[in-house]
């Protein structure tokens, strides 16, 4: 199968024809593939001195290199990207929970005759519930009310739908030329 050397192409076979290899960042020795070492250089991995290393495309996308309106800039060898996330309250749009509930507390109509709330039961005392001698309106006790936690704190699968392929470089083949 003829290539240029440093091609990519997507195969189908499970199987990598010959003067091919794998995408799946593999060490290759420089000796033995130099004119592929003078394309790629270290970008991929590897020292440069004995080891070059190819890109590893197993269980991941390309993306083009560089910057387009609005996107990520992306330089070449970058690896990115994760698999699921878990979200956190700052991933959440802002937004609001209703709660309601009727807080009912025992009490009686006579005067109290304990100074402390421990073991007893809420009592009124002279115009309690008067304000200015004509307002019966009883007035509001602050509450702290929480509405409980939910949710299982697991990862948001976020992959694309996709299918296995493996993706081959030409090792050995046509020497591409500088346009």
């Amino acid at each position: 199968m003829d290539g240029t050397i440093g091609e990519i192409r997507l195969f189908a076979a499970n199987f990598a024809p010959k003067s091919w290899q794998y995408c799946n960042g593999a060490l290759l020795a420089i000796r033995s593939n130099t004119a592929l070492f003078s394309l790629l250089g270290t970008t991929y991995g590897g020292d440069g001195v004995n080891t070059f290393g190819l890109p590893n495309l197993a269980g991941r996308s390309a993306v083009g290199v560089g910057q387009g309106p609005g996107l990520s800039y992306y330089r070449l060898g970058e690896m990115t990207g994760t698999d699921s996330v878990t979200l956190i309250m700052s991933n959440l749009p802002m937004h609001t929970h209703s709660l309601s509930g009727n807080v009912v507390i025992p009490a009686y109509s006579d005067e109290g005759d304990s100074g402390t709330p421990a073991n007893n039961i809420l009592a009124s005392k002279a115009s309690m519930y008067t304000n200015q001698g004509t307002d019966s309106t009883t007035r509001p006790i602050p509450l702290s009310m929480q509405i409980g936690i939910t949710g299982g704190n697991n990862a948001l699968n976020v992959l694309q739908p996709s299918l296995g392929m493996n993706y081959i470089i030409c090792l050995y083949g046509v020497y591409p030329s500088r346009g």
